[in-house]
């Protein structure tokens, strides 16, 4: 009994999961175009060639539906550009370029990777109450992994003012972030600078 029914119930798994990725493909172009707020599930189920009542059957309305395409996204640019370089034995410099290299390549989705740079456009434009599901579940782990790379770099304690200030972390944020934009952009110029007198 239970051989005849278990090629029917993969079926159906299949079908329930591929009826899931219509619905995150579609919604993600729907959320990117008009924003969590103004997105209509009819158009997205429309969109992904599926019933309307396959977004609750799945999850469980479109709250659900925008939190599946923001994990799905955020997993998928975690997966393909991550933080720390698989070689810890690089020089720190070129760990930190690999660092920059990722985020940059998440924000602005080079190579196809991830959306998840436009959907965090629209979501820090319009917050949701799924920014702070995104913070916990994204952000706090990440950010984590790059303040033991920065605490490395200024031979610091992962918890020193320092280390928050290079993280742009702590109180009064617009203004430490003014002024260590300044400090690290004169520092620059200046090296830039010194290199243009000084070629070697």
């Amino acid at each position: 009994m239970a051989s005849s029914t278990a090629p029917r119930s993969l079926t159906r798994q299949a079908l329930g999961d591929e009826t899931r990725a219509a619905l995150i493909a579609a919604a993600t172009e729907v959320f990117i175009e008009d924003g969590f707020r103004a997105a209509r599930v009819q158009d997205i189920a429309a969109r992904a060639g599926q019933r309307l009542s396959a977004i609750n059957y799945h999850f469980k309305g479109k709250e659900g539906l925008y939190l599946a395409v923001l994990r799905h996204h955020g997993e998928a640019a975690i997966a393909a550009t991550p933080l720390l370089a698989p070689d810890g034995s690089l020089p720190q410099r070129e760990r930190l370029e690999f660092a920059i290299r990722a985020f940059v390549t998440r924000v602005l989705g080079a190579g196809g990777h991830s959306l998840i740079g436009a959907l965090m456009l629209r979501e820090l434009a319009n917050p949701t109450n799924a920014l702070g599901v995104l913070v916990e579940r994204f952000g706090k782990p990440q950010s984590e992994l790059l303040r033991g790379l920065v605490a490395e770099i200024l031979g610091a304690g992962p918890r020193e003012e320092m280390v928050e200030r290079a993280m742009l972390e702590g109180d009064d944020l617009n203004e430490r972030l003014v002024r260590h934009i300044s400090e690290f952009s004169w520092a620059g110029l200046m090296a830039l600078r010194a290199q243009r007198e000084n070629p070697a």
